[in-house]
């Protein structure tokens, strides 16, 4: 690994990601982790990655009208190679096209279908000899995959060729915004996130590039993953989280002394944000039932120094409460979800989710929060969290909810600890739920209900 460059270091992390489901983030941090590659050439690779997940459906419908037999038929090295390449001629216009099409087809020679490189070297040609033609002739945009025509007629598909997300997304934010703020949001979800931070220590100074929050105790908005910045994290000072999962912690309401529950725990951001809230008074139990997860979880808070406030289990969160006889003041259930609202992140989420995830995804959601319910104090409250913006996993989950338990109710925003420092008008909808999107918020999109058990 130590010896490839980036073009070659995003055609194996895209593959591994194509080949194994893998997760674009863990994947291509594996791979720059082990790669040796200075700070301009991991960010190269980091882009190609990125970029080519996010845009891969307009892509392909580019590569569509070069390859003549249709790309369905391309082994995936021979694939990505193009999609990689294309990508770099139509979105990135530092890319010298030579470098892109040449790298292409060595790294087509060099793998196993090396008989194909001639038609990578064919196809690229052909389209930067194409986006040469338009460029003498003063056309805007040299070679399109989408038509205008088609915003009116067919909204839908108009908005998937032209930011690259599947239909059946597309109807579903024309749905819930109608074509003008959909695309707005469309074009947002295809725009890089920016980097945001928690801080993990007190008194700590923070270096150029890298400014407060203003409103969010504890958040940090950096201008791009410094040396300075990368010492920090490894120094325990900050981590990165974004600010729409930070927002998350401190709406839940955690202050010091309480007893919280985080039923969903995960590999833990949100757990060891709570854990920093309660402070040494207080306590989190963290449950999940990925023995990996909890793992790292643990590294996780040995490395903040918090792992005295944490209790771990691996189990799935019906099983703990069938073995425990404890209640909770606060309990958080991030749920499972579709995800759709961090795909500016985990852009293959948008090819791997599915309409009917949703669906089976609303009755576990469903599940977690009748168990969760049982778990709660009397006065104290639940917190349940989404990061996506359908309807049926958000507010409509609430709402059904709070048909099934009477015993409780929609509460505001916290009104002391941390949280109470947050002003949430800007956040929270006219029922006082957080509700974060990337075009208002510059977040990913989440949804977050507080309930009250009543007492």
């Amino acid at each position: 690994m130590s010896e490839l460059n980036p073009r070659q270091l995003a055609q194996e992390v895209l593959e591994t990601i194509e080949r194994e489901d893998a997760y674009s983030h863990i994947a291509l941090d594996a791979a720059l982790e082990r790669s040796g590659l200075d700070a301009r050439d991991r960010g190269l690779a980091t882009e190609l990655v990125y970029g080519t997940l996010t845009w891969q459906r307009s892509l392909d419908k580019v590569l569509g009208d070069f390859v003549r037999r249709g790309i369905d038929g391309l082994d995936l090295p021979v694939l990505v190679a193009l999609r990689v390449a294309v990508y770099q001629l139509l979105f990135l216009n530092r890319i010298p096209a030579h470098a892109a099409v040449d790298e292409a087809v060595e790294i087509t020679k060099a793998g196993p279908s090396r008989a194909a490189a001639g038609l990578v070297n064919g196809v690229l040609r052909s389209i930067v000899r194409k986006r040469g033609q338009a460029k003498q002739a003063n056309q805007s945009k040299q070679v399109r995959w989408w038509s205008d025509k088609g915003r009116e007629r067919k909204p839908a598909r108009y908005l998937g060729e032209r930011y690259s997300l599947p239909n059946w997304m597309t109807n579903r934010m024309l749905q819930y915004w109608g074509l003008e703020r959909a695309e707005k949001l469309a074009e947002a979800f295809d725009t890089r996130p920016p980097l945001y931070l928690r801080l993990l220590a007190d008194d700590v100074e923070l270096p150029e590039g890298v400014e407060p929050v203003e409103g969010v105790p504890g958040a940090l908005r950096a201008a791009s993953m410094s040396d300075a910045v990368r010492a920090g994290i490894a120094d325990g000072k900050w981590g990165v989280q974004d600010l729409g999962s930070q927002l998350i912690g401190l709406y839940a309401g955690a202050e010091p002394d309480l007893a919280v529950l985080d039923g969903c725990a995960g590999l833990g951001g949100k757990t060891l944000h709570l854990a920093r809230l309660v402070g040494p008074t207080g306590g989190v139990v963290a449950v999940d039932p990925a023995d990996t997860k909890i793992d790292m979880l643990c590294t996780a808070a040995d490395s903040a120094g918090m792992r005295e406030r944490l209790t771990t289990q691996v189990a799935s969160l019906q099983d703990f409460a069938q073995e425990t006889d404890e209640t909770f003041d606060l309990v958080l259930i991030d749920a499972p979800c579709s995800g759709l609202g961090v795909i500016r992140r985990h852009p293959e989420t948008r090819w791997r989710r599915s309409e009917s995830d949703i669906f089976a995804l609303t009755k576990l959601q469903a599940e977690l929060l009748d168990v969760a319910a049982t778990l709660v104090r009397p006065g104290g409250t639940l917190t349940y969290s989404v990061c996506t913006f359908t309807t049926e996993e958000g507010p409509k989950q609430v709402e059904r909810f709070l048909e099934r338990h009477g015993d409780f109710e929609r509460t505001g925003a916290p009104e002391s600890g941390p949280g109470a420092e947050v002003d949430w008008k800007k956040y929270v909808d006219g029922d006082a739920q957080l509700t974060l999107d990337p075009l208002e918020h510059d977040t990913d999109a989440f949804f977050a209900a507080r309930l009250r058990r009543k007492s």
